[in-house]
């Protein structure tokens, strides 16, 4: 999908989505990670380190074109005092419209 296609569809299909997301499955966190520039600093090849890292995430809010993952917010927190955003990817074609604002 190139950025204008992007542009075109969230202005004109379902409004994009925001969720928490705790059981997101790797598989599609590493299909996000892989749309942004993050799955190059990831373990995108290890679906188990991928898993633990979702399952170990305090906090895993995602965000949604309709039912398409278009961007992951990964925090660890004591829920108390800090956060600390450990992974925010956005999906290139959506990048630059305040997603992961």
């Amino acid at each position: 999908m190139s950025t204008q296609e992007a542009t075109t569809a969230i202005s004109e299909a379902a409004p994009i989505s925001f969720q928490l997301e705790p059981q997101l499955s790797p598989q599609e966190f590493v299909d996000l990670l892989q749309r942004s520039t993050l799955g190059e600093r990831r373990p995108i090849h290890d679906l188990k380190t991928m898993q633990g890292m979702i399952e170990n995430a305090s906090v895993l809010v995602t965000a949604r074109h309709g039912t398409r993952l278009i961007g992951v917010a990964r925090s660890i927190s004591d829920f108390s005092f800090c956060t600390y955003l450990s992974d925010l990817a956005v999906d290139s074609a959506y990048q630059r419209r305040g997603i992961g604002k």
